[in-house]
């Protein structure tokens, strides 16, 4: 259809044919829409991977704390291993990190619709 966002007359024209499709009701129409599952899992995938090295930095820098573990520690983190050479978490939670983690857990949940 489009190689990039269409203009807004390019939009306007196609939106009558588009209309009737989106709109319908049958079961074919609802459930036939072709959702690129390969490449939508391999996308979610590689996000995965992404949030999952700042998720590591996040329990690192928690671990560096030396903070006593909760009671109830539901999180397992008893079972969590320290690296020897984590940062402080002074040195690595910052604006920039906290944005990236809401961009890609932003980017996971709008893909999961």
């Amino acid at each position: 259809m489009w190689r990039k966002t269409p203009s807004t007359k390019q939009a306007a024209k196609m939106f009558p044919k588009l209309w009737p499709i989106v709109t319908d009701d049958n079961p074919l129409t609802l459930f036939g829409f072709r959702r690129f599952r390969t490449t939508h899992l391999l996308n979610l995938r590689f996000l995965e991977e992404e949030i999952e090295k700042i998720d590591s930095k996040v329990y690192q820098a928690g671990f560096k704390l030396g903070l006593p573990l909760p009671e109830n520690d539901k999180l397992g983190l008893r079972y969590g291993k320290q690296d020897k050479d984590a940062p402080k978490a002074e040195d690595c939670i910052d604006e920039a990190l906290v944005l990236k983690l809401r961009s890609l857990i932003k980017q996971y949940g709008m893909s999961d619709s």
